[in-house]
């Protein structure tokens, strides 16, 4: 088995930094401008992501990579005030754990940057137990300036229990529902419902997996706010990591 499938490998990946930082533009689709970057995390393994996340999630040592992306994008933040903006992820599996909270708190107590260029994602791949838990996070980030968004949404169970119990200023709907939604009406009804609750939840909605121009101009035509995807940009290298 894979050392980074074992708590003990993956935490030792993360503290040496075995592992690499891509960055993958979000457009506005009003003007095409770069809107912000997500941060994207690649392991110089020859497993898939999710072969290696899903047991860090299980085994509690997912915050280990959470911590550090928030770190490492802080320093980067503070040495480019003028960036457009970073997005990086929280996995729900940090979120749910009551000690979290005070750590990402205390690691934002070294931004200079407006809070506002640090974006906070929240992943659905795990439902949490406790949603008080990142109600209690999530609102203070939010109150502190920085941009809330739920990632994944439509790809699994919990997204409608997330959106009905937390804060946030993004929707970033999931690739696998927006290519559905392209290809068939039931699918493109329910995502234009949910694209109708925009004012009334003052939320603005990201289309993922925008791969093909086809599905770009789809997007926009829905009236989405912003978009990634390989049509958009294709992710690359970070280099502003030290």
């Amino acid at each position: 088995m894979s050392t980074l499938r074992t708590a003990e490998g993956f935490r030792d990946h993360v503290s040496e930094q075995r592992f690499s930082v891509l960055r993958q533009p979000i457009v506005s689709l009003a003007d095409g401008a770069i809107h912000h970057h997500e941060w994207l995390v690649r392991f110089d393994h020859d497993d898939h992501l999710e072969g290696v996340l899903r047991p860090a999630e299980l085994s509690g040592v997912i915050k280990d990579l959470d911590l550090s992306m928030l770190a490492q994008a802080i320093l980067v933040l503070n040495a480019n005030p003028n960036d457009t903006g970073i997005a990086i992820n929280l996995s729900g599996a940090s979120v749910d754990k009551p000690n979290f909270k005070g750590a990402v708190l205390a690691c934002l107590t070294a931004l200079k940057a407006s809070p506002t260029k640090l974006i906070i994602e929240l992943t659905e791949s795990w439902d949490m137990a406790d949603l008080g838990l990142a109600d209690a996070l999530l609102s203070e980030l939010k109150s502190r300036g920085h941009p809330v968004c739920l990632d994944d949404v439509g790809a699994g169970a919990a997204s409608i229990r997330y959106l009905r119990a937390l804060p946030c200023n993004w929707l970033k709907i999931d690739g696998g529902f927006v290519a559905a939604a392209f290809n068939t009406a039931r699918d493109r009804a329910i995502l234009k419902a949910l694209l109708s609750l925009r004012d009334a939840l003052d939320v603005r909605f990201i289309a993922e997996g925008v791969e093909t121009e086809e599905i770009r101009k789809f997007v926009l035509e829905l009236g989405f706010d912003a978009a990634q995807g390989y049509a958009i940009g294709r992710p690359e290298p970070e280099t502003r990591i030290s």
